[in-house]
């Protein structure tokens, strides 16, 4: 019996617990992580009775994440860097328990967010009932965000740097899979999982989700702390956090590089955080649900597709053709020029748009139409859901507030009837005005191009992440990879996400119990802030490179 065991431990080493697995299983932790996350906070927005509306809770979620980033980040990496694996899965493990806490405190009932007609009729159901356990699942949840950012760095500055160190000449490989995955599927994870997230059986897709996190928790668990194939350089450190991290500190290089990193994220996060509204002022978009006409379902796989693509260029190009893969003033300068080619990018997303029509009741703000005011809409449960007035080509911000009272269902197409604000047939059709003529071919160059800036950031993280690893001892890179998401957190996650919740705020022209509904078409100032903020990345990396140009670590592979 013991000769079975130990038979099946071996061939378990040899074949499963392997750098190639290793590898294989981070991309999947990240992968569920980042979904987790996202379904947390669509199951905030349920817990504020908001269905699929942004509120203002979860921004300021996202703010306390990038405050707590900022003050554990450092220790989370440096606690764990002679026991990475386990670290990881500690990490991994205790934010799956969490996530499992939640399920104790179900939702009361089906929460579906509503589409109104006039006189309260509705298109989908919604029903807002005593919640007793809101706030108690409210803590949970939020509890479960701020371990999924931790945990993130974990995967960051435990998982990475494990493999990196077995396979150096392949860092730009394992670092971009990690990259396209957080660029890609990771920004699609939140319209795939919104449908779920306010149906009856909501728990389904959150115990799977938690249920994986535990599972990859288990996995690295297996894995040695070195494997037999390691060559120990530097001897492991045992002091007080301070002597390394004022070492880290001193790293020119780092600390410019990690800044770069820093407004690079803000300008591509912070942007994608608001683009949905973006795309409601610019084409009167009905992007909570989906329009037939405008459905995201096919960008979101290309979109995925081109950045692993193109990423894989960059992973390729700089992986195997060197000991350490890449040197870390190659990788500045690289990283620093994709940055500002992102800025062009965000100029062109900034200056596209089209004759989009009149929408009834926008001047600067919005009111409601007097045409339609008996009808008590109830704005703040369904958000922009936009019609279009046959007779007049007139949009109006949804069939509420265009005064239908009945509406026919053709196969997802919507005709809506017995419009109070129509002027002769009293009919209208579900989507903006702007789609049915002129503004399709805009609004699909629009996508394209969100696609490739997303691509072209991809591969300036990557580079940017691999100056971090580059630039720094070997023994000190998992405390360099939390340096390094520290300062993202509080520039980035903080600082900047507050930058764009201000900018929201000033051009927000409908806002309902102190939520933003509809933005103003001055909404074009997000764009144009990303544009400077990748212009700076890219003058940081070029400092950057400049900066490690002199500087050699020791059997390190640096310059």
């Amino acid at each position: 019996m013991i000769s079975i065991v130990l038979k099946g431990w071996e061939l378990l080493r040899k074949y499963i617990l392997t750098i190639p697995r290793f590898d294989l299983f981070l991309q999947g932790a990240l992968l569920i992580v980042i979904f987790l996350e996202s379904n947390i906070f669509l199951l905030l927005r349920r817990n504020d009775n908001t269905g699929f509306i942004h509120t203002i809770n979860q921004d300021w979620v996202k703010v306390g994440i990038g405050v707590v980033e900022f003050l554990l980040g450092v220790v989370v990496a440096w606690q764990g860097k002679g026991w990475r694996n386990f670290t990881l899965s500690f990490w991994l493990g205790i934010t799956a328990i969490s996530g499992l806490i939640i399920l104790a405190f179900p939702f009361p009932n089906i929460n579906v967010p509503e589409v109104e007609l006039c006189a309260g009729g509705a298109i989908t159901k919604y029903s807002e009932v005593i919640d007793p356990h809101q706030v108690i699942r409210g803590v949970f949840l939020v509890i479960t965000a701020v371990l999924c950012g931790l945990t993130k760095i974990s995967i960051w500055a435990h998982g990475i740097t494990y493999l990196d160190d077995h396979e150096p000449q392949s860092g730009p490989y394992f670092y971009g899979i990690l990259i396209s995955i957080r660029l890609s599927l990771g920004l699609s994870g939140t319209n795939w999982l919104r449908p779920g997230s306010v149906r009856e059986d909501w728990y389904e897709a959150h115990v799977s989700l938690s249920m994986l996190t535990l599972m990859f928790s288990i996995l690295y668990t297996l894995f040695p702390r070195q494997m037999p194939s390691y060559k120990e350089i530097d001897p492991l450190e045992r002091t007080c956090l301070l002597q390394p991290l004022r070492r880290v500190l001193k790293n020119r290089a780092l600390i410019l590089q990690s800044l770069g990193m820093s407004f690079l994220t803000i300008a591509i996060f912070g942007f994608n955080n608001y683009e949905t509204s973006l795309l409601q002022t610019k084409f009167y978009v009905e992007t909570i649900r989906q329009d037939p006409r405008t459905s995201r379902v096919i960008i979101d796989i290309f979109r995925s597709l081109v950045i692993i693509f193109f990423v894989s260029i960059f992973r390729m190009r700089f992986s195997g053709r060197r000991n350490d893969g890449v040197k870390a003033s190659t990788a500045s300068k690289v990283g620093g020029a994709v940055a500002a080619f992102v800025g062009v990018l965000f100029c062109v997303l900034a200056g596209l748009s089209c004759n989009t029509g009149d929408m009834a009741g926008l001047n600067g703000e919005y009111r409601q139409p007097e045409c339609s005011m008996q009808c008590g809409c109830s704005s703040e449960s369904y958000g922009f859901s936009p019609v279009c007035e046959v007779d007049s080509q007139t949009t109006y911000f949804s069939p509420c507030h265009a005064g239908c009272n009945q509406y026919e269902d053709l196969n997802g197409f919507l005709i809506l009837q017995n419009c109070t604000c129509g002027a002769q047939t009293q009919r209208a059709v579900r989507g903006g005005c702007s789609l049915l003529p002129s503004c399709a071919l805009i609004y699909n160059i629009y996508l394209v191009f969100f696609t490739v800036m997303l691509a072209a950031g991809a591969a300036s993280l990557l580079m940017q992440g691999m100056v971090v690893l580059r630039c720094t001892r070997r023994r000190d890179k998992p405390l360099a990879v939390g340096v390094a998401f520290a300062i993202v957190g509080l520039v980035s996650h903080a600082l900047g996400h507050l930058l764009y919740m201000l900018i929201s705020e000033l051009t927000c022209a409908y806002k309902v119990n102190g939520v933003c509904i509809f933005h103003g078409d001055i909404v074009w100032v997000m764009p144009v802030v990303s544009v400077v903020f990748c212009l700076i990345s890219a003058v940081l990396s070029f400092a950057a490179s400049r900066a490690s140009v002199n500087k050699v670590v020791a059997l390190n592979g640096v310059s």
